[in-house]
C-alpha cells in the first residue's frame, strides 16, 4: 500500500523495528490536504513536504510542531468521509507525538 509510515526511533533500526506505527495510507487523502492547506503556507509544509518514496527524519525539537500541525488539522477536518479520515489519521499521530516527546525520541517517516 502506498504511503507513509510513522514510526519512533533513535536510530535507523530501531525504527525499523518499530511494531507501532501511524500509516498515512491515502494519496487521495495526501492531494486533498495539499489543496486544502497549499494556502495555509508553513503551517502545515512539515507534513506535507514529505518524500512518499524515501524517508525522513522528523528529529525530536521537530516532534512537537508535527503535532500542533495534527491537533489542528483534527480541529478543522470532521465533516465529509474524506475529511474523518484525516481526523483520524491525526488523532493517531497525534498520539504517537505524545509518545515521542515522552520518550525524547525523534519519528521516522518511512516512504514506500
Amino acid at each position: 500500500m502506498c504511503g507513509i509510515d510513522f514510526v519512533i526511533g533513535v536510530t535507523d533500526k530501531e525504527a525499523s523495528k518499530a511494531e507501532k506505527h501511524v500509516h498515512f495510507n491515502d494519496e487521495r487523502i495526501h492531494d486533498y490536504l495539499l489543496t486544502m492547506e497549499k494556502s495555509a503556507g508553513k503551517e502545515c509544509k512539515l507534513l506535507l513536504n514529505l518524500d512518499r518514496f524515501s524517508q525522513t527524519i522528523i528529529y525530536t525539537k521537530d516532534v512537537p510542531e508535527l503535532k500542533a500541525i495534527c491537533e489542528e488539522l483534527l480541529r478543522k477536518y470532521k465533516n465529509s468521509e474524506k475529511e474523518q479520515e484525516i481526523g483520524y489519521f491525526a488523532k493517531e499521530l497525534i498520539e504517537l507525538c505524545e509518545a515521542a516527546i515522552n520518550q525524547k525520541k525523534h519519528i521516522y517517516a518511512i516512504g514506500d
